[in-house]
C-alpha cells in the first residue's frame, strides 16, 4: 500500500516538472500570426472570404477520402489473412480490388483527375 502511494508521488512529482517545463518553452516561443492562421484548399486566409471555391479541392478531397477509407479496410483483412479461408480471403480481395479499378477508372472517365477545367 505504501509502495503504491509513494510511486503516484513520485508519478506526479514528474509530471509537475513535465509541465512546468511544457510551459516554460512555450513562454520562450515567439508568436508569429501567420503560422498561427489556418490554411484550408490553397486560400489566402488574408482576402475577401466570399472568393468562389475551387471546385478542383473539393474532387481530390472526395477522390483521397474514398481511396483513404478503402485502405483502412485493407488492413484488417490482412491480419485476418492467416485466420481465414484462402478462397474466401482470395475472392474477397479480388472483388475489392476490381471495385477500387472500376472506381478509378470511373473518376478518370468522369473527369475529375483532370485539372484543365
Amino acid at each position: 500500500m505504501m509502495l503504491n502511494l509513494i510511486s503516484m508521488i513520485v508519478m506526479f512529482i514528474i509530471l509537475m516538472i513535465l509541465f512546468m517545463l511544457m510551459i516554460m518553452i512555450n513562454m520562450k516561443m515567439k508568436f508569429n500570426y501567420n503560422k498561427s492562421a489556418p490554411f484550408e484548399c490553397g486560400f489566402d486566409p488574408f482576402n475577401k472570404s466570399r472568393i468562389p471555391f475551387s471546385l478542383n479541392f473539393y474532387l481530390i478531397a472526395i477522390i483521397f477520402l474514398i481511396f483513404d477509407i478503402e485502405i483502412s479496410i485493407i488492413m484488417p483483412m490482412i491480419l485476418n489473412f492467416k485466420i481465414s479461408n484462402m478462397i474466401y480471403f482470395n475472392l474477397m480481395f479480388i472483388i475489392f480490388f476490381m471495385f477500387m479499378i472500376i472506381t478509378i477508372f470511373y473518376e478518370w472517365k468522369f473527369g475529375s483527375l483532370n485539372w484543365k477545367i
